[in-house]
């Protein structure tokens, strides 16, 4: 008995009855259980994630469709030492612009990563930040390079 009467209750519980009370402590005490932790970490992420997206949506501009058309007998034209200058060497984008490539020769080229077999309209939007290098059949230096920035 304590000194004021009463029982000591915490020494003489243990098990499932000691959590129920710990439980019931934390209740009395405010302490926030773990579903309230959890609710409180989920919008505290909603809150921080929300006007990143929204800023990536609303200030981004309309995307721009680029057509690259390379006409009969380019190959030809190329195999006789002409230079043929469809587009240029370095290609700048932005984010969600489109690139199209219309193949209309009677031979596939290379343009960086991107193969365009005769009669195949090739199309890619782009959706990452990258300098994409490689070969292009299309140029007299045999390179390209293409560049992908945020805005």
């Amino acid at each position: 008995m304590a000194a004021d009467g009463s029982t000591s209750q915490a020494s003489a519980v243990t098990g499932a009855g000691a959590e129920a009370l710990t439980a019931r402590r934390r209740r009395e005490t405010g302490w926030p259980n773990q579903r309230t932790l959890l609710l409180y970490l989920l919008g505290g992420l909603l809150v921080a994630a929300v006007p990143v997206v929204v800023s990536r949506l609303v200030d981004q501009p309309d995307p721009v469709t680029y057509t690259i058309d390379i006409p009969p007998g380019t190959a030809d034209r190329l195999a006789a030492g002409e230079d043929v200058e469809i587009f240029p060497a370095d290609l700048n984008f932005k984010l969600r612009d489109v690139l199209i490539i219309v193949n209309r020769d009677s031979v596939a080229h290379d343009i960086g990563p991107y193969e365009v077999v005769p009669g195949e309209r090739f199309e890619r939007t782009f959706g990452d930040v990258a300098v994409i290098s490689g070969y292009c059949s299309l140029h007299p230096s045999g390179s390209i390079r293409i560049s992908i920035n945020d805005g």
